[in-house]
């Protein structure tokens, strides 16, 4: 299953979107349990990705690198990291995951806290 981040964290402006992703990943669990030992369903959570219409989302280059930044790996993920994970999960590397959700999102996004916390800053 292809999931999003988008199912774990409010989505403003796309909360049917956010639901069925959510929905998503409860199916995957349940799918595990039914379907073992004989198939094994796990979901990628997919967080921001660089594709040849983010700037619809994210407006131009100037507002994707800024978007980026919030990433903590620095980057939007490329369709490729995607894949790649996909194909770990679909190996015999993962021959033991089953209903499970595994994160692929570049670290998450940097908590728009810390850009006003004033606790650890040198003024």
């Amino acid at each position: 299953m292809i999931g999003s981040v988008s199912g774990g964290r409010p989505s403003p402006g796309s909360a049917a979107y956010g639901a069925a992703k959510a929905g998503l990943e409860n199916l995957a669990r349940s799918m595990a349990v039914e379907w073992a030992p004989d198939i094994r369903v796990n979901t990628l959570v997919v967080g921001m990705v660089r594709t040849e219409l983010s700037h619809l989302h994210y407006g131009g280059e100037d507002a994707i690198a800024a978007v980026s930044r919030t990433v903590p790996l620095g980057r939007l993920a490329a369709p490729s990291d995607v894949g790649a994970a996909a194909v770990f999960l679909s190996s015999d590397a993962a021959a033991y995951i089953s209903g499970a959700s595994l994160l692929v999102h570049g670290g998450g996004e940097r908590p728009a806290f810390l850009d006003v916390a004033t606790a650890n800053k040198n003024t």
